[in-house]
């Protein structure tokens, strides 16, 4: 008998519809008022949630009395609703709107939320989707905006993914917040001359919210298997971070049949792996390119291969190469490929809520916590610095 979430099975049962029931079950039975099941898996959330935690570490740090009314926040962020509540509080703190600079990334960004925080005097930079590889455009758009950092030292730089942080890396910024283990990774090596508080690496954030985003990766991918057929699919995860390796878990425990190798496991070995067992879903969890357009060639023929990236942007495969006029989250189609919502995280689908905010939000009070800290308490190190235990006790408190 396998067991998941109070609820039982009979093994070599359909896998998916057995989810689907558990999930049935599972939310009768929850206690997480008031968010509700919606079309299997789909959620949504009343917009009078509180942010509890939100206002509770704002009350901590807004008691110091830091002057930030001349200070700028150069920010990239996923566009959403919990992360407009943040910069409310940046604004209710003493940020000026004016001085608050808010990059969405075009795989992320919700336009309602983005409508939202430009009517509250945000200047919100929201590129088009030109169908190039999101690492390229991302780029140019940072470099711009790094552009921009004027010779004061009341610059902060609030980021995800660290391309902003890494374009100004020479400028003279206070301290810089950021969020991804690949941004951190990306950063480790840029050497620069302030503080970058390392929320990606934070206890809080990966022992805590890489479950929540495992549960979200399991449950949206059954619901694209049952969408398209896959009744009994067989699954592939590469990468097996503290993403992955949940992700792995979840999967297992389900009864799916599913294989994970380490992003150690050299492409000839993948690409051999993946020809002979033949999976009908590939799940990257690398942060890193899995796949060139020539390995693209090696995995041509019959079986239909689901590919799926549950890191940062495109780049684990090589979809800009075979765009055409797909929509930001249409399936793109290539020989025997699908490259599940054009390449990019299937975390991210355009909802205002990707999970819902009481599932998110220790996230965003460490983001946000972190510039408060930041402002309230003048440090004199290089380089990334811990999250401070005081913020993370609070937020567990």
């Amino acid at each position: 008998m396998v067991q998941y979430l109070g609820t039982t099975s009979q093994p070599g049962a359909n896998p998916v519809l057995r989810v689907q029931q558990i999930w049935e079950v599972r939310l009768k039975r929850t206690e997480l008022a008031p968010w509700f099941y919606n079309r299997y898996f789909r959620y949504t959330w009343p917009m009078d949630y509180s942010y509890p935690l939100l206002q509770k570490v704002f009350n901590h740090y807004y008691k110091e009395g830091a002057d930030v009314s001349k200070a700028k926040l150069y920010s990239c962020m996923h566009l959403l609703a919990p992360q407009i509540e943040m910069y409310k509080y940046f604004i209710k703190f003493g940020f000026s709107p004016s001085n608050i600079i808010a990059l969405g990334k075009i795989y992320s960004s919700n336009i309602e939320a983005i409508e939202e925080l430009r009517s509250l005097g945000v200047s919100v930079v929201q590129p088009d989707f030109d169908g190039r590889a999101f690492d390229t455009t991302h780029a140019e758009n940072c470099k711009k905006i790094a552009l921009e950092i004027g010779d004061t030292e009341q610059n902060i730089v609030l980021d995800d993914g660290g391309f902003l942080i890494h374009e100004a890396r020479s400028k003279p910024v206070r301290f810089a917040v950021e969020q991804t283990s690949s941004g951190f990774r990306k950063l480790e090596n840029d050497c620069p001359q302030f503080p970058i508080f390392n929320v990606a690496r934070s206890k809080t954030k990966l022992t805590q919210e890489s479950p929540l985003i495992a549960r979200q990766i399991f449950e949206r991918v059954v619901d694209y298997a049952k969408e398209n057929g896959l009744e009994s699919p067989k699954v592939v995860i590469v990468g097996l971070g503290p993403i992955g390796e949940a992700t792995l878990q979840i999967f297992k425990s389900n009864s799916f049949d599913t294989t994970g190798f380490d992003k150690e496991t050299t492409k000839t070995e993948l690409l051999s792996a993946l020809l002979k067992n033949k999976p009908d879903i590939v799940i990257g969890a690398t942060g890193s390119p899995l796949f060139s357009s020539d390995d693209v060639k090696e995995l041509e023929g019959n079986h239909i291969y689901h590919l799926v990236s549950v890191s940062s942007s495109d780049r684990e495969y090589p979809v800009a190469s075979y765009r055409s006029a797909e929509g930001v989250h249409e399936v793109v189609r290539y020989e025997n490929l699908r490259f599940v919502n054009n390449g990019f995280p299937i975390s991210f689908k355009g909802s205002k809520n990707e999970l819902t905010p009481v599932e998110i939000e220790k996230t965003i009070a460490l983001l946000m916590g972190s510039v408060f800290h930041g402002v309230c308490n003048k440090s004199q190190e290089s380089g990334f610095v811990e999250v401070p235990e005081e913020l993370q006790d609070l937020i567990n408190s």
